[in-house]
């Protein structure tokens, strides 16, 4: 009988909880208006592209190890290592042009027969057309591919919903004197986005 009045018990508190979440609103009017019709409706297709002022090493870096694995060798990209990344992300291939935001996240090394990184990362748009939005960008990039394909996830601003792809390309790579490796990705973005 003790049983049977715990449960009971259980029960009512399951209930009384479900109740109380599913009563909460969460956002605002616009934002559940636009989970309603998930912005279909309005969706347009952006081809957006840019280039990614990628440094690692020396006093400029923009990545920066964080973590290995004990397995892990001297070797640059060896497997087990972790990266932070802040790229500044520009209008041209030189660092010289319109700067449009930054790349930033997280990549890891998680192929042991191959070069590949794991990525997940947010392209930043601080200025543009864009200014004030953000795509997210997972997925597997091989680096000694000549064009690396990664999932666009989503997104905030006129992103929100986003879904596509991008496609990353090594424009150039350089020894810096100060012992850094400069290295210009090419990013062409085929994305959804809500005006």
């Amino acid at each position: 009988m003790a049983s049977l009045n715990i449960y009971a018990v259980l029960i009512v508190l399951y209930l009384f909880c479900a109740t109380q979440i599913n009563g909460r609103k969460i956002g605002d009017e616009r934002d559940e208006l636009e989970l309603n019709y998930l912005c279909l409706k309005n969706e347009k297709l952006a081809k957006i592209q840019f280039y990614a002022q990628d440094v690692i090493g020396g006093p400029n870096a923009t990545v920066h190890e964080v973590a290995r694995a004990a397995v892990s060798t001297d070797a640059l990209l060896s497997f087990g290592k972790v990266f932070v990344i802040d790229d500044v992300i520009t209008v041209g291939p030189s660092a010289d042009t319109e700067a449009l935001g930054k790349a930033q996240g997280i990549m890891t090394s998680a192929d042991m027969e191959t070069v590949m990184m794991a990525m997940s990362y947010n392209i930043v748009f601080t200025s543009g057309e864009y200014n004030g939005s953000v795509l997210s960008v997972a997925g597997r990039n091989e680096v000694a591919e000549e064009r690396r394909r990664l999932a666009v996830v989503g997104g905030t601003g006129v992103f929100r919903f986003a879904r596509g792809y991008a496609v990353v390309s090594t424009y150039s790579t350089a020894v810096a004197e100060d012992s850094g490796v400069y290295t210009v990705l090419e990013y062409a973005i085929y994305s959804t986005f809500c005006p």
